[in-house]
């Protein structure tokens, strides 16, 4: 998913220099940039292209790009035409140039996201060979179980909540001088830097989707003076081990 994310980026680069707020349009547009609709728009049309394009005919070609499925495409395509003729208005030879690079990268992202697909379903397989308890917590799926169980291993070595956090690396570093004990203080950056970003992804899940750990999670967001957000977060990915180790 990193990679994807880094992919997905780059292309926002080159979407911005083409077609410049085709991300960012609050007007009535794809719900999804990198969707399927929206991805067979921008391989096949500039801006200079897309504006020539008879609207009925551009209508008819978001529809079905979409599949029939997508809400008012008629208002979709008014936008993309008026995104076109707002468009920077660049060098024939330098708009070709960012266009290919766009395609690649769109390429790019759904070689990845096809590669990602066919590994989760192999994780997913591999997962039912095991007895455990933690994909039954809301939000936590097969793959992001995987990765926690695979990083902790047996759960008993850790004695406690707290045992497993400084494992993590989700503990923080004291800052004192004297008698002052500062309120902001960040992360330890040592721990096992895998496991810590699985159960922060996994926290984010969660506290979505489980009533419980979306109350713990908003409890510890107004508690905190400082970065409530990540602090909150790592809170409830802390929280996490408790309600495992309860089911296990």
């Amino acid at each position: 998913s990193h990679l994807i994310t880094q992919e997905k980026n780059r292309a926002l680069v080159q979407l911005f220099c083409v077609w410049g707020q085709y991300a960012h349009t609050d007007e009535p547009f794809f719900s999804n940039v990198f969707g399927v609709a929206s991805q067979t728009v921008l391989e096949r049309y500039t801006p200079d292209t897309l504006a020539t394009i008879p609207l009925a005919d551009l209508v008819a070609e978001i529809a079905a790009a979409g599949r029939q499925r997508l809400k008012a495409p008629d208002d979709i395509a008014q936008t993309l035409h008026r995104l076109a003729r707002r468009a920077f208005r660049l060098h024939p030879d330098e708009q070709d140039a960012r266009h290919q690079s766009l395609v690649l990268h769109l390429d790019t992202i759904r070689a990845l996201e096809h590669q990602q697909q066919a590994l989760d379903k192999v994780i997913a397989r591999d997962m039912q060979a095991f007895r455990q308890t933690l994909t039954t917590i809301p939000g936590i799926g097969p793959v992001y179980g995987a990765g926690l169980l695979a990083e902790i291993g047996p759960i008993e070595r850790f004695p406690s909540e707290n045992a497993l956090a400084k494992y993590a690396g989700l503990t923080w570093r004291p800052h004192q001088s004297g008698n002052f004990d500062a309120d902001i203080r960040p992360l330890t950056r040592t721990g096992n830097v895998y496991l810590r970003y699985y159960f922060i992804e996994a926290a984010e899940r969660v506290r979505v989707r489980d009533p419980q750990f979306k109350t713990f999670y908003e409890k510890k967001y107004h508690e905190a003076t400082h970065h409530a957000h990540k602090r909150a977060l790592v809170l409830t990915a802390r929280k996490l081990w408790s309600a495992w180790s309860t089911g296990c």
